[in-house]
């Protein structure tokens, strides 16, 4: 086999190997060397003393320690047999808060609109808010007695009036669409198979704006188809009448208020409607346009007939009057 080729370190010695115990002895020689310098250079005061060492703190607080105990207990044997906890001795209380309970109850029927909104509003309340609602009670039944009442209430009564006489009046439409899945008074209004189709809620809708439209003084209906045979607009008028009368009638028996019947004047052949009377301080003859009275040579002629046959013209009126 061929021989490795390199030097081998040389060993070291005992001699050159440094004792740990000779490397301490030099630290603390240097150290020894270095505060004798600092005492010689920095005197200290003579009231003042030389800090102790770490060492020498924690053997210090030991002791104390010891002493502490031996004399706790020195005095617990001197004091006899332990009796227990004290009941002077202060102990925390567990405070018990309950949230679940609400002050005074407030009326909030006898509020009106804006104090009601103060109330359920998450904001906190001011100064003049939280008086009107302390005084609420008191002031309400005074002002119903005056017969004074706040604009905004009499506002909010019309409105509920209002409501309440639309939804009278498209009671049966709402009814019919009770049926309807679809439609958002499905829940509550009567089920029937009438508006199972699909659009039904529109359809709701727009014969509810044509009604209103109508009590608004409109002269058709949105919904009448004006060209179609007649065979089919009197069966379907028909229909509508005999659909109606049903309706009152089971409201009737039922005792149910439905809205008035609104009846349509019926034309005559002389011109208006049966309904209407003549009016009041006309003209027997002609016709009034505007501050002009116009006589028709028909008129004319019928004032000169009627003149002529009561007599007092021509031969034989005379010698009758000679007579």
């Amino acid at each position: 086999m061929p021989s490795l080729l390199g030097k081998r370190k040389a060993r070291p010695t005992e001699d050159e190997k440094p004792t740990v115990a000779k490397e301490e002895a030099e630290v603390e020689d240097a150290q020894a060397i270095l505060r004798r310098h600092f005492e010689a250079r920095f005197k200290l005061p003579v009231d003042l003393t030389p800090l102790a060492t770490t060492s020498t703190r924690f053997t210090t607080a030991e002791q104390d320690d010891e002493e502490d105990t031996d004399d706790e207990d020195l005095s617990d044997d001197e004091d006899g047999s332990w009796d227990g906890v004290s009941e002077d001795e202060d102990e925390p209380e567990v405070e018990v808060v309950d949230h679940t309970k609400t002050g005074r109850e407030v009326n909030t029927s006898l509020m009106s609109k804006k104090e009601l909104k103060a109330y359920l509003s998450s904001k906190p309340p001011t100064a003049s808010t939280s008086t009107s609602l302390a005084t609420t009670q008191q002031k309400k039944p005074e002002n119903r007695e005056d017969g004074g009442g706040d604009d905004e209430d009499s506002a909010a009564f019309l409105a509920n009036d209002l409501a309440l006489q639309r939804l009278i009046s498209e009671s049966h439409i709402l009814s019919a669409a009770g049926g309807n899945s679809s439609h958002y008074l499905s829940t509550t209004a009567a089920e029937n198979g009438l508006n199972k189709r699909a659009f039904a809620e529109g359809r709701t809708r727009k014969k509810t704006t044509d009604l209103r439209v109508l009590a608004l003084g409109a002269k058709e209906s949105m919904l009448e188809q004006r060209k179609m045979p007649m065979s089919m607009r009197k069966s379907i008028q028909q229909s509508r009448t005999e659909k109606e009368a049903k309706r009152r009638r089971e409201a009737k028996e039922n005792g149910i208020i439905l809205e008035r019947p609104q009846f349509k004047a019926t034309k005559r052949r002389g011109g208006g409607s049966a309904g209407m009377r003549d009016k009041v301080d006309m003209p027997a003859v002609g016709k009034m346009r505007g501050a002009e009275l116009r006589i028709s040579a028909r008129d004319v002629r019928a004032i000169e007939s009627s003149g002529r046959g009561r007599g007092g013209g021509g031969r034989g009126g005379g010698k009758r009057g000679k007579r």
